[in-house]
Parts: structure tokens; C-alpha cells; sequence
């Protein structure tokens, strides 16, 4: 049985009439009644009454018409699931984000893109950078929204920039520091530092540890890590350290009582920042990344 045994035995059940209905599937009315036959010999029950003058449809052919009716509609519809599927226009994908991000403007992002997009289904995974990096090399996202990495470099992954972001320095209110409008890398440089990174990772690999080194000059003490951004605040509002964060991550936080954010600047006066892009596998097919990463650069969606 198939697709266009069903065609057919549609065709002749709303005609009842197997030359009518050859004509309008454009067949022959002996391939017709072949064809039903078939169909009917697959099912094991006869579907039509054949008279000399009329043909009717049989107790089993009035329930076969209406299953028949539903399976042709639902292939249709898979059908053009299938090709909105391949353009992009429908499906899913799975987007990671590094952990603080959801401070930023993302939300407003995922909802202009889902309005762009009401057929793509969207799944959203949270964690850390290299986290998120494992996550792309197996499948376990489509696409990332990530800070560049100092420490690692991806060259076999696709990129999108989409802006650099200020940095910051988090500092409790008591802070000798607490007062100043701007700071630089150096003016840290005897701090204790809490960072947010896996507790395996090596304080080498750190990317505060990097990021210190190359534009301060210094190796930072670690006082302790977090893996969560709002435990990394709790601990820098209790005075047990310093921290160094991307604008997005404390956005919400700069009228806080128990927190001082002051932006960091480099010797030169410019203000010290961080790129931030999209990255995918090259290999991966899912249409729905090229719709994003389009949707991205024409809407010049910035957080």
C-alpha cells in the first residue's frame, strides 16, 4: 500500500466513479481499477460495491475513506514541515549561553527571535565557557553565546562577533579602592581575587588569571572560585575578595548598597573590554543556526 493507492481510492470514493476518477488522478481507468484492487487485496476486504451502473462504497470502505483522507493530510503537512525544516523557517535548536548573560538584553533577543520564527523550537542551555565548548563538539548545543576565550582558541569552529563589552572591577563598599571613578588592571594587582571557574580547571588556565597577566602585568591571588555569578557577588559584598566581570553580569547591580562597580580602564585611558560572539560547529546542518546568525546581523542585535 502506498501514497498513491490511497490518491486513488480517494478519488474514487468521492466520484464513484472509476473513470471519473482515472481522469482526475490522469491515469488510465484500467490502471484505476488495478490499483484499487491492489489496495483492496492489501487490505483483504473489498472497500467498493461494483454495479453495472454504480459504484458504492462498502461498510469497510466508508471507515478506510476517512483514515485514508487523515494519512494523505498528514503526509501533506510532513511534507511542508519537511521543506520549512531544510529552509530554516521551522525544527529547533538548542542555544547555549555562558553563565551571566542572562543579565544582559538575551531575553529580548530570544523573543524577537521567536516572534521571527514561531516554528523554530528554541532550548536554552546555561554554563560555563569551556563547558559550553564541550557542549558544541558533541551535540549537546547548536550555537553559543560566549565571551572570546584567552586561554583556548577554537580555530575549527565558525564565529560571529557581535560587540565587545566593558569590563568591570566588583568591589565591596568599604573597599580603599571603593571610592575611585575608574580603575586599571594594576590597581588590583595586590587584591585577592574570586573568580568564576570549574574547581579542576588549573589557576593558569584561568581567563581572570589571563586576562590580569596580559593587560596588568600581574598573576592574581585566587581566593576562591564560584560557579555561579550571584555567589560570586555574595562573596565579594561579604569583603573576601575582588572581582573582575563583563558589563552584562552586573548591569542590574550598579545601584546596589553592598556592591561598588567601577569600570576598568587601560593606562592609555581607554576603557578595558571584552569581545563577545556566536560560535557553531562548521559541520553542523541544522538550518535553524543560519537563520539565527542572519537574524543577528540584520536586526544588529547588540545586548
Amino acid at each position: 500500500m502506498n501514497l498513491n493507492q490511497l490518491t486513488y481510492f480517494v478519488a474514487a470514493a468521492e466520484t464513484l466513479n472509476f473513470t471519473r476518477a482515472a481522469e482526475k488522478c490522469f491515469i488510465s481507468q484500467t490502471a484505476m481499477s488495478l490499483q484499487i484492487k491492489a489496495l483492496e487485496n492489501k487490505v483483504g476486504v473489498p472497500l467498493f460495491i461494483r454495479g453495472s451502473h454504480r459504484v458504492e462504497l462498502t461498510a469497510a470502505g466508508r471507515v478506510f475513506y476517512r483514515e485514508a483522507l487523515a494519512i494523505l493530510e498528514r503526509s501533506e503537512e510532513a511534507l511542508k514541515l519537511a521543506q520549512t525544516a531544510a529552509e530554516g523557517i521551522s525544527g529547533s535548536i538548542t542555544i547555549g549561553y555562558v553563565k551571566g548573560y542572562e543579565q544582559s538584553n538575551f531575553s529580548e533577543t530570544l523573543r524577537a527571535f521567536r516572534n521571527a520564527f514561531p516554528l523554530i523550537e528554541v532550548r536554552l542551555l546555561r554554563d560555563n565557557m569551556g563547558a559550553l565548548y564541550q557542549a558544541l563538539q558533541n551535540g549537546g548545543c547548536d550555537i553559543m553565546f560566549n565571551l572570546v576565550p584567552h586561554v583556548m582558541e577554537f580555530p575549527h569552529l565558525s564565529h560571529q562577533y557581535l560587540k565587545d563589552f566593558p569590563v568591570m572591577a566588583i568591589l565591596w563598599p568599604g573597599h580603599p579602592l571603593a571610592s575611585r571613578r575608574r580603575l586599571t588592571y594594576r590597581d588590583l594587582k595586590n587584591e585577592d581575587f574570586i573568580i568564576m571557574q570549574p574547581k579542576d580547571r588549573a589557576n593558569t588556565e584561568a581567563e581572570e588569571v589571563i586576562v590580569c597577566h596580559k593587560r596588568g602585568g600581574f598573576i592574581p591571588r585566587i581566593a576562591a572560585r564560584e560557579k555561579e555569578s550571584e555567589a560570586l557577588l555574595l562573596m565579594v559584598s561579604a569583603g573576601f575578595g575582588v572581582a573582575i566581570m563583563p558589563e552584562y553580569c552586573v548591569r542590574w547591580f550598579s545601584h546596589s548598597k553592598n556592591l561598588r562597580i567601577i569600570p576598568l580602564y587601560t593606562e592609555g585611558g581607554e576603557a578595558e573590554t571584552m569581545p563577545f560572539e556566536m560560535c557553531w560547529m562548521p559541520e553542523n546542518d541544522n538550518p535553524a543556526i543560519g537563520q539565527l546568525c542572519r537574524f543577528m546581523r540584520e536586526n544588529k542585535r547588540t545586548e
